[in-house]
């Protein structure tokens, strides 16, 4: 799965969610369904596993936005999993969400699941906290 909802960050060559960062630490947070080499202890908080490491150790720490169109219409992209496109219209036509079947309401917003094939016009943004940290520790 990749998420286009959550900031992301490389520790020890492992991908993991990124939390919020305190001083020159971040947050780690172990992804759902994935297995991971490392023997570092994590702090188990409700239902997730979490650590506190130096941004200075991070390999990379970033958040990429991915926009596309589907029939036409913009829509921004919250994850995409085994191909298909997990998406929030963008656009101001609520009349033609609603008839193309889209779950949701003009005042929370409309929702839909597509092939990532029927998607046109994919872009994907990536901002670089990482790089931004060192610029300005610089």
């Amino acid at each position: 799965m990749t998420s286009y909802l959550k900031a992301m960050a490389r520790w020890q060559n492992e991908l993991y969610y990124a939390g919020p960062n305190e001083n020159d630490q971040l947050w780690i947070v172990k992804i759902d369904g994935q297995e991971y080499r490392t023997q570092e202890v994590f702090e188990q908080s409700r239902d997730r596993q979490l650590k506190l490491v130096p941004i200075k150790e991070l390999e990379e720490w970033y958040r990429e936005k991915m926009t596309a169109r589907w029939k036409g219409e913009p829509f921004n992209v919250t994850s995409v999993v085994d191909g298909k496109a997990h998406a929030g219209y963008a656009g101001g036509e609520y009349v033609w969400a609603a008839q193309q079947g889209l779950d949701g309401d003009q005042y929370n917003g409309y929702n839909g699941t597509f092939d990532v094939d029927e998607l046109a016009d994919v872009r994907v943004d990536r901002t670089d906290y990482l790089a931004r940290w060192k610029e300005n520790r610089g």
